[in-house]
């Protein structure tokens, strides 16, 4: 008669390779979803505010990304009801590295309209892109124009 290790070694075998393939596999993805970027921006959500009769305003913000990356691209624009009223510019738009540092952007809004017409609140977004990949948060961008 035979030990019932010995007996069922193959099974054990088995099921202490499957069980360290699913450890293995577990923790690839995990470091590989925490290795995507973030931004952090310095200020978020950000008002711009300005006189219709000046027709535009602008605003700087900071952000970087943990962990840091390359080659970003910032894509601004205006969501919402009359939103071709206004338009949304980021600037500078491209930047070869993104993170430690804080980068700094200045945010403009234009009026595209006659300032009788372009008063009102908008909806803005910044998003930052690296190829087709976006890099979550976006800031939000509230523009009042009195």
């Amino acid at each position: 008669m035979s030990s019932p290790i010995r007996r069922y070694l193959p099974h054990l075998i088995v099921g202490l390779s499957i069980s360290l393939l699913m450890i293995g596999a577990y923790a690839a993805v995990g470091f590989a979803a925490s290795s995507q970027p973030k931004a952090l921006w310095s200020t978020n959500p950000l008002t711009i505010t300005f006189a219709a009769s000046t027709g535009t305003g602008s605003a700087t913000d900071s952000f970087k990304c943990a962990p840091p990356t390359t080659g970003v691209t910032l894509k601004a624009s205006v969501s919402g009801t009359g939103a071709s009223k206004v338009s949304l510019t980021a600037s500078p738009s491209t930047f070869a590295s993104c993170g430690p540092p804080y980068q700094t952007v200045t945010l403009t809004a234009h009026c595209l309209v006659p300032a009788t017409t372009c008063k009102g609140t908008w909806s803005g977004t910044v998003t930052i892109t690296r190829g087709y990949q976006t890099i979550p948060p976006s800031l939000a961008v509230n523009i009042v124009v009195t």
